[in-house]
């Protein structure tokens, strides 16, 4: 397993049901993107494929920095408009969502 990809507003769609449907609608969720090697330059981590959808809540991604760390991560939540992408530190706990 791995974690999930996310490569249309379909597929955020059917993550976002099935995260709703489990009662974790108000949770965190890490997928599996990040920049870690190229700030700036999202990619799946699984794949190395770079990100061509995305669903970023405005503003974002931002690339915080925290206690030295800066946000490489990508996660996704539940806001009041829908489910969105965030960048985090790679560090912070959080549920993920897997696919096989």
């Amino acid at each position: 397993m791995r974690l999930a990809t996310i490569s249309s507003q379909e597929e955020n769609d059917k993550v976002a049901m099935y995260i709703k449907n489990s009662g974790l609608g108000g949770e965190y969720f890490w997928i599996g993107a990040s920049d870690l090697a190229q700030q700036g330059k999202y990619v799946w981590m699984s794949t190395g494929e770079p990100v061509v959808y995305s669903n970023w809540l405005a503003g974002e991604p931002n690339h915080l920095t925290e206690n030295g760390e800066v946000e490489h991560c990508v996660h996704l939540w539940e806001q009041s408009h829908g489910f969105t992408w965030n960048d985090k530190i790679c560090s912070t706990l959080f549920n993920f969502i897997c696919e096989m």
